[in-house]
């Protein structure tokens, strides 16, 4: 491009030009010359930039959109360019374009949502104060009947959500915090969590947490009940683990921001996550694992929890599963801890509990030094003798396989 070269080895001044440049560039249909042109000028433009963004975002929107696609990923590449470079004084009418073209066509309404999903995320100024009215719009969107304007407003309402800091407090959004403001948002994600395919609910799952995450503790009071019900019930049936995964993710926020009001569900909800860790999915574990240390907050007293044998037979089916997989990269200091946190439970009174101890030990001799290894020996042999019962000894048998290895 030699006009940009012109730009920035004689230092012209661009707010002189432009003026007269960007008209001729953004005639429609977008040409992908035109576009990259867009995208070029646009860097090098510097604050000038701002007094033209009502004449070149709507054409790159539309463009990237389009039937071509190298015009198609020129006009995005340049959109981003203009979403990175614009400086403060310039946000104002870009979100104003941006608001614009999420309440135009469908095509537009894409492009907007992802250029609002990409501004959020990688320019770097502040941007807290303009969250809450990005976050309302493309909540509104995540009812659209169209499942690709759905994807795209979600992929942008993450990105939005995301950009603010941690240390900057919770974001809400001021009109879900009126009584019963959830009421209508709530039913759609309930529909698509109850009776969709496995993609909806996984989608309906997430968008329920981000709904959640944008409401107030006092307003998502009177829908603890309605909401947290529905995800116990779905994640107990056989969906994939995606969808269980979205679950346990929203469920974590909803014992986070719901507080004392998830107590009548503890049980149910103890079990669950309980069950969870003992999937063969690592995200799911991990994700209960998460869950679960949340749920011990709201008990009143955590030594029930910390002692419930389900709760330890599903931690050492988990410690288990890691030791199994992780093979010979486990270090004989490794080893050795988990000996001596185990060796005690090789005691206990539950058969389950011993048969899993001796199951994990088993696992950890097979590549340990010869005193972890004797110790693991003498602790499996001992499980054998305090096992009742022949089919608890045959189990136990075929669980130790890592003294058979050797």
């Amino acid at each position: 491009m030699w006009l940009i070269s012109v730009f920035v080895n004689f230092n012209v001044r661009t707010t002189a030009v432009l003026p007269h440049i960007f008209p001729k560039l953004v005639h429609l249909p977008l040409s992908a010359f035109n576009a990259h042109a867009l995208g070029a000028l646009a860097e090098v433009a510097g604050p000038g930039l701002n007094f033209h963004l009502g004449t070149i975002l709507p054409a790159l929107l539309s463009a990237m959109g389009a039937e071509d696609e190298d015009v198609q990923t020129l006009a995005k590449e340049a959109a981003e360019t203009v979403a990175l470079v614009i400086d403060e004084e310039g946000v104002e009418d870009l979100i104003a374009e941006l608001l614009k073209g999420v309440g135009d066509t469908l095509a537009l309404i894409r492009s907007s949502s992802y250029l609002i999903g990409f501004f959020f995320k990688y320019n770097k100024l502040y941007m807290v104060d303009e969250a809450p009215n990005m976050i309302s719009t493309l909540i509104i969107l995540l009812s659209d009947s169209d499942s690709s304007t759905v994807e795209v407003a979600w992929e942008a309402l993450s990105r939005v959500i995301g950009s603010v800091p941690k240390e900057g407090g919770p974001v809400v959004i001021p009109g879900f915090c009126l009584p019963k403001a959830l009421q209508p948002l709530l039913l759609i994600f309930l529909q698509g969590l109850t009776s969709g395919s496995a993609e909806l609910r996984e989608q309906a799952a997430l968008g329920l947490g981000e709904l959640i995450e944008v409401t107030s503790e006092k307003a998502l009071k009177d829908f603890v009940i309605p909401i947290t019900g529905p995800l116990i019930r779905i994640i107990g049936d056989r969906f994939p683990w995606q969808v269980k995964s979205a679950i346990l993710s929203t469920l974590s926020i909803l014992i986070r921001k719901g507080g004392m009001s998830l107590r009548p569900f503890l049980p149910q909800l103890q079990t669950t996550f309980i069950k969870c860790l003992q999937d063969s999915t690592r995200t799911v574990r991990t994700s209960a694992a998460f869950a679960l240390g949340k749920l011990s907050a709201l008990s009143t007293r955590v030594d029930p929890l910390a002692s419930d044998a389900g709760v330890r037979e599903a931690i050492l089916t988990a410690l288990k599963g890691v030791l199994k997989h992780a093979g010979k990269s486990v270090s004989d200091l490794v080893s050795v801890r988990v000996f001596s946190q185990l060796k005690d439970l090789i005691h206990h009174d539950d058969d389950q509990v011993r048969i899993s101890t001796a199951s994990i030990l088993g696992i950890t001799s097979q590549d340990s030094s010869t005193p972890v290894r004797l110790a693991t020996e003498r602790c499996a042999v001992h499980a054998f003798q305090m096992t009742k019962g022949t089919d608890h000894v045959q189990a136990a048998q075929k669980f130790i396989t890592g003294l058979g290895a050797r």
